[in-house]
């Protein structure tokens, strides 16, 4: 009743799991956006994104924070440009991957 759910590929992050350097996270699709990923890449974030101040990681010029993620793999946009390595990303579309074992069948 009051356990973690797993997250699935396709959910909406979830405020209480905080993101930061280190996270494992997977780039949830915007179709807002200008620029698309093809697929949904997974990585690790390793730095603030360009909007963040960078002695505090998480504190904002009031703005949604941003983090920069080291892609597990080579990624390109859905119109062919790339490869690319890396990429400032906002934390609104960035899931966390659970770690194995956690919250897994016991």
């Amino acid at each position: 009743m009051f356990g973690r759910r797993r997250h699935e590929i396709g959910d909406r992050p979830n405020p209480t799991e905080p993101i930061g350097i280190g996270a494992q996270v997977v780039v949830m699709p915007d179709p807002s956006a200008a620029d698309q990923w093809e697929g949904e890449p997974s990585g690790v974030v390793v730095a603030p994104g360009d909007n963040n101040i960078v002695a505090y990681p998480g504190l904002t010029f009031g703005g949604p924070t941003r983090w920069l993620v080291a892609f597990d793999e080579l990624q390109f946009t859905a119109d062919g440009r790339g490869p690319f390595e890396q990429a400032t990303v906002g934390s609104w579309r960035l899931v966390p991957v659970p770690q194995v074992g956690q919250d897994g069948p016991e």
